[in-house]
């Protein structure tokens, strides 16, 4: 599956990206063929999700409410379970391993009180002619603890966890202005001459999720989740003002996303 999925995102991802996708490939095969001849115990399950996305971004004024709601965008993906791992012994019905690659895509503005249409400077005009996006090919694992015993769907129509774990993310960013190119004093903020970018690179995250599972039968469920993703790159969204002199930029990007998936248990 993973192997598939890959190709979907050839064009646009870096050779580490993708150097990154073909080991967890070889990984998750192995590690069936083991399940299925070394370990009864363990099983596997494939799910897919999506959901909206909303970006804490360097668009807008730091603590803007406004600025979260709608700098926003989706995220789409696929997981892969593995599950009753002997080497958690007495835990080993509380945890699972996900293995996930995912496709987000958001686009900027800034809003407040500084684009507002009543002011007519340089300023206000050129932050009203800024926009910009960015798209992340997402692979990485987490740790899902579940407060409860979950190798029986019966026992529970649902099934609340928590998880954390890294990812790797080839993000391609654009930045541009409808006052004509960026980079001058006439169509760039003083603050974001310098500190903008339009290309790709490749960038560590950690994500932390609280969600649910409903058990529609024994091989299949649906869930929810609420996931926080943090950048440890301050380039995600495309723009990096000079942090010694706007103190207010001293925060990596960091988004929160709300999922909505479906999963089906092979054995």
């Amino acid at each position: 599956m993973f192997l598939y999925i890959c190709f979907l995102f050839e064009n646009k991802t870096s050779f580490m990206f993708k150097k990154a996708i073909l080991l967890l490939s070889v990984f998750v095969i192995t590690f069936s063929v083991y399940s299925q001849n070394g370990s009864r115990g363990i099983y596997t399950e494939i799910g897919v999700f999506t959901g909206p996305v909303f970006f804490k971004s360097d668009y807008g004024e730091r603590g803007d409410l406004e600025n979260f709601i709608k700098n926003n965008g989706y995220a789409i993906g696929a997981s892969y379970y593995l599950s009753n791992f002997n080497i958690f012994n007495a835990l080993e019905e509380s945890f699972k391993l996900r293995l996930e690659l995912s496709f987000t895509k958001a686009d900027f503005k800034h809003y407040g009180k500084n684009v507002d249409p009543s002011s007519d400077s340089l300023f206000s005009n050129q932050l009203r002619g800024m926009y910009g996006s960015t798209s992340s090919s997402s692979l990485g694992f987490q740790v899902e603890y579940y407060p409860f015993q979950i190798e029986n769907y019966s026992r529970s129509l649902f099934s609340p966890y928590l998880s954390l774990g890294p990812q790797i993310n080839y993000v391609s960013v654009t930045t541009k202005s409808t006052l004509g190119e960026l980079g001058t004093d006439l169509t760039t903020p003083q603050k974001y001459i310098g500190g903008y970018r339009n290309n790709g690179m490749t960038a560590a995250s950690l994500t932390g999720v609280v969600g649910t599972r409903y058990i529609l039968s024994d091989y299949q469920c649906l869930f929810a989740d609420l996931r926080g993703q943090y950048f440890f790159s301050d380039w995600a969204d495309g723009l990096n003002p000079n942090k010694t002199i706007y103190n207010e930029n001293k925060s990596d990007d960091w988004c929160v996303g709300f999922s909505l998936g479906y999963i089906y248990r092979l054995q």
